[in-house]
């Protein structure tokens, strides 16, 4: 039968207040030196996520003054009562236009005579020609208005033309139209068989014809109202013929986006260069410093944006991009407008990465260097803080079981030392008695 121990019943010694405290003593240093290096690697860690943050939202504003991005844009200003609307991209040149509308595109409509909706239209077999594709239709022997627009739209599946049924107060038409404005997309039918009587029938109710506009004296005939490319960067939707009556189209310069995407390229490189400037600051009053404090790569990465900046500033400057001491950047709106004005084209230049040299390209090899995934400098350094945190991990892991076997020793240590002290207890306890006893004792 096992015994029961109790340490420290006998002897009067508490074992386990003694164990306790002798295996905290031997922990705390190691573990406070292990939660140290934790701590500083989750700040650094933090610090450069939001510096990653902050020079991945400085590369997104930097890419969208980028001459490809389209952010330099043009408006259109229209005469009013005008025939017809526009839009204009940033390839659009500046300039005034004259315009007349002389007709616009219409798509051809053919329609039947009235029928009952049960009445045999025959059978045999249609083709439909719309431009150079031709649709092949082949009945059986019944066809009802419903079954024969079912069949013509089967063999089209919405190419060239459509059919429809129109109930009325004189009974069902059939409805064919062209799925194209203009000439070219006229429709035309050859029928055999017993169908042939129905379909001779469906007649022409709106004419194919083809937009005709004028631009500076320039005739343009279309079979679109939409022209995408009368001017070029332009796009005009014509709404509305009047013939021998002009109005004015201005193709004038937008800055309101291009001023946006500036102002928010000046305020995403404030906010890196201050993420930057505050990982890596010491307060020499305090004597506390940021968690990046003498860190080499931010102190590159700020040296090599401010040198971007630095190289790019005359043009910078023309636009009305003023930097005060500390290295920020702000913008002088009036002056902006004004310099886009005399040249439409200079932000997309200074930011086109396209362009040897300009800033553009400059801040998107730097900025990628730093943020791309996984081969970038700060990816780098943020599995390195990783896998520093994992190795502390295996570091509390083994000081864990260092100190559970020291735990041990000293267990066995102290509850050998408690029986030995309880049997020299009672060892004393019974020579005492016994002396008690001898003659003269008492």
């Amino acid at each position: 039968m096992g015994s029961i121990s109790s340490p420290g019943i006998g002897s009067g010694i508490n074992v386990n207040q003694l164990v306790s405290q002798l295996v905290a003593a031997e922990r705390a240093p190691q573990e406070q030196r292990i939660a140290r290096r934790e701590t500083d690697a989750r700040a650094d860690l933090t610090a450069f996520n939001q510096i990653k943050t902050a020079l991945s939202s400085l590369r997104t504003a930097a890419n969208a003054l980028d001459g490809s991005s389209g952010v330099a844009g043009r408006k259109a200003t229209i005469q009013a009562d005008a025939g017809f609307t526009a839009t204009a991209t940033s390839a659009a040149a500046l300039g005034r236009y004259t315009i007349e509308v002389e007709s616009l595109a219409t798509a051809q409509k053919r329609q039947s005579g009235p029928v009952t909706t049960s009445a045999d239209l025959g059978t045999g077999t249609l083709s439909f020609t719309v431009g150079t594709e031709t649709f092949n239709v082949t009945l059986g022997a019944t066809n009802t208005i419903t079954q024969l627009r079912d069949a013509i739209n089967t063999a089209t599946a919405g190419k060239g033309l459509a059919a429809t049924v129109v109930n009325g107060d004189s009974g069902s038409v059939l409805v064919l139209n062209a799925a194209k404005a203009g000439t070219a997309g006229a429709i035309t039918i050859n029928a055999t068989g017993s169908i042939a009587t129905f379909t001779n029938g469906l007649a022409v109710t709106t004419t194919a014809t083809n937009a005709v506009v004028k631009v500076d004296g320039v005739t343009r005939t279309a079979d679109s109202n939409r022209l995408t490319d009368l001017i070029s960067g332009v796009t005009i939707d014509l709404t509305k013929a009047q013939d021998n009556s002009t109005f004015t189209l201005d193709i004038v310069a937008d800055n309101a986006n291009v001023r946006t995407a500036m102002q928010s390229f000046v305020g995403a490189y404030n906010a890196a260069l201050t993420q930057l400037r505050n990982a890596s600051a010491f307060n020499a009053e305090t004597r506390v410093g940021g968690p990046l404090v003498g860190d080499a790569a931010v102190r590159g990465l700020q040296q090599q944006l401010r040198g971007a900046i630095g190289d790019a500033f005359g043009e910078l400057s023309t636009l009305g991009i003023k930097s005060s001491k500390d290295g920020s950047l702000s913008i002088d709106v009036s002056k902006f407008d004004a310099a886009l004005a005399a040249s439409p084209s200079a932000v997309e230049r200074l930011f086109d990465k396209e362009i040897a040299g300009s800033l553009g390209a400059v801040l998107s090899a730097r900025l990628e260097g730093a943020v791309a995934p996984n081969t970038g400098l700060l990816d780098a350094r943020t599995k390195a803080l990783n896998d520093r945190l994992k190795g502390l991990l295996s570091d509390r892991d083994r000081l864990d079981v260092r100190i559970a076997r020291i735990e041990d020793n000293y267990r066995r240590q102290f509850t050998a030392l408690d029986g030995l002290v309880s049997q020299l207890q009672s060892t004393s306890s019974f020579l005492t008695q016994e002396l008690a006893r001898l003659p003269g004792a008492g």
